[in-house]
């Protein structure tokens, strides 16, 4: 199995620092909000906001990919074998999130492998930007990590014992694509559309759970974000937990 994965989908790249560069315009207009230290994971996470319950709206650049612990790709290693003058970190950092058929857990990408990648596909990235991109990207999927375990809390002692937890299968991003509840929040009530859209297919020892992650930029200073990650309702698991969180249940 390979260490070269991570629970990134690269085609949405480009939606990522386009967000990074409002949230930055956001924090000049407040001068009086204290900087971040961006090399803090930890500041990062509790900068970011989600409260999927909050938010009755319900993640991002051109294209659609899919990355599989079942079927590998070569997206990472083509990110590795690009070359660049930048003195960017090859830094990476392991997940919490881990992997289907494997006991390793999924690992980001460096800034170097970021801007890299960015640059083949002529995004024309500034190097700045990925010393605050990639901590925002690592800590946003930690959070939807996390809130997916918290849809899994009923099976997730269970999980531990038999197979070793609820894992991660595969991901998809694709930014054109707006959820349902996006696209109903958004013509009819007034919300702003998400930036960028991810579906991700849990593996609870065997029982698939596909869920869906709508990404919305907040209107704090600095890297503020909103997720509103729910399980899928095409799948009978996933109409069980909606349900469920329905009637109070779980």
């Amino acid at each position: 199995m390979s260490e070269e994965k991570c629970p990134v989908d690269h085609s949405t790249r480009e939606a990522w620092i386009k967000q990074n560069e409002k949230s930055k315009a956001a924090t000049a207009q407040t001068p009086d909000a204290c900087p971040v230290d961006h090399s803090n994971r930890s500041t990062w996470l509790k900068k970011i906001s989600s409260a999927p319950e909050a938010i009755e709206v319900p993640a991002a650049a051109p294209g659609s990919e899919t990355c599989s612990s079942d079927k590998l790709s070569n997206k990472l290693e083509d990110s590795i074998a690009s070359s660049s003058s930048s003195n960017l970190s090859k830094e990476r950092e392991i997940s919490s999130i881990p992997r289907t058929n494997s006991e390793s857990n999924w690992i980001y990408p460096s800034q170097k492998q970021f801007f890299d990648a960015m640059k083949r596909k002529n995004w024309n990235p500034d190097e700045d930007d990925m010393h605050t991109v990639v901590p925002i990207h690592n800590a946003v999927n930690e959070k939807a990590w996390s809130h997916i375990i918290m849809w899994e809390r009923a099976y997730y002692e269970d999980a531990m014992k038999q197979c070793g937890g609820i894992k991660l299968t595969s991901f998809k991003g694709d930014s054109k694509k707006l959820t349902p509840r996006a696209w109903l929040n958004s013509t009819f009530f007034g919300y702003e559309k998400p930036f960028d859209r991810h579906d991700w297919t849990v593996d609870r020892c065997g029982v698939e759970v596909p869920y869906v992650i709508d990404f919305y930029g907040g209107n704090g200073p600095g890297a503020s974000f909103f997720l509103d990650v729910r399980p899928k309702i095409n799948s009978w698991e996933g109409f069980k937990l909606r349900m469920g969180r329905a009637m109070g249940l779980c």
